[in-house]
């Protein structure tokens, strides 16, 4: 994999709709897509190795679509899920400077999932869907991966919170590597 910390961010412009606007994908990837929870735990059981790999994080003016206030800057944090060595999830987290500053810019290569379901502090909030651009940057990203062969949609996931009374946004889309190797859910 060869990622340069010049490559981030990888984040696109995301067309996000609720569930009754979606013609989700089959299942296993739709009942990933659409499980409340944590995704962090879930992936966790699908492998013996579970790691985050960051791929950048700073201050940055959100994309089209991404937070209320776009020409507010905010702290936004990129990384991969990697299971058993390989990434399975592009997540793209966004968050105010005042809230980034009090915990989350020293996460690390520790996951956010951890941090958002264990914090009563933390409530979970609304969820949307979307395709990452048949030729954007997530696209790019599963490319420079190695992960081409068959790709035609990488779909993801947009869940908004509210942590310490602050709103935080994170968008997670599922690579090839998941895709082929997801097991059913339920």
């Amino acid at each position: 994999m060869n990622l340069t910390s010049s490559s981030f961010p990888f984040g696109d412009i995301i067309q996000w709709v609720v569930d009754h606007q979606v013609s989700f994908p089959v299942s296993p990837l739709k009942d990933w897509l659409i499980a409340d929870g944590s995704l962090t735990q879930r992936l966790k059981q699908c492998c013996e190795q579970f790691e985050v790999q960051l791929l950048g994080e700073r201050e940055l003016t959100p994309l089209p679509g991404e937070w209320p206030d776009i020409t507010q800057q905010l702290w936004i944090r990129e990384v991969l899920l990697c299971l058993d060595g390989r990434p399975w999830i592009f997540a793209r987290t966004l968050a105010p400077l005042t809230l980034s500053q009090q915990q989350l810019q020293h996460l690390g290569n520790r996951p956010l999932g951890e941090l958002l379901f264990s914090n009563s502090q933390c409530h979970a909030g609304m969820m949307e869907w979307g395709l990452a651009p048949a030729t954007g940057n997530i696209q790019q990203l599963a490319r420079a991966l190695g992960q081409v062969e068959g790709v035609t949609e990488i779909w993801g996931r947009r869940r908004h919170f509210s942590y310490r009374q602050q709103p935080l946004v994170v968008a997670e889309f599922f690579l090839p590597e998941a895709v082929k190797r997801l097991p059913p859910l339920f």
